[in-house]
């Protein structure tokens, strides 16, 4: 059985993220974005479709690396 994965933008904080189709309230890990690129690339992840994720995490541990050393 293949679940269909898809993103959403919380209304509250206005962030996209990935979730099943008819399960919006249980978000993919690592998901949660700004973007909604970001999130879309981690539904297709989810759907077993090529994507960027790592290239995204690359990026994030970056910016976290950057933020620690100030």
């Amino acid at each position: 059985m293949t679940r269909a994965y898809t993103v959403s933008k919380d209304p509250k904080s206005g962030m996209w993220y990935a979730h099943a189709k008819g399960y919006p309230c249980i978000p993919v890990c690592g998901s949660i974005s700004k973007a909604k690129s970001e999130a879309l690339e981690y539904a297709k992840m989810m759907n077993f479709l090529p994507n960027r994720v790592e290239e995204i995490e690359q990026k994030r541990k970056k910016e976290f690396e950057a933020l620690m050393k100030i």
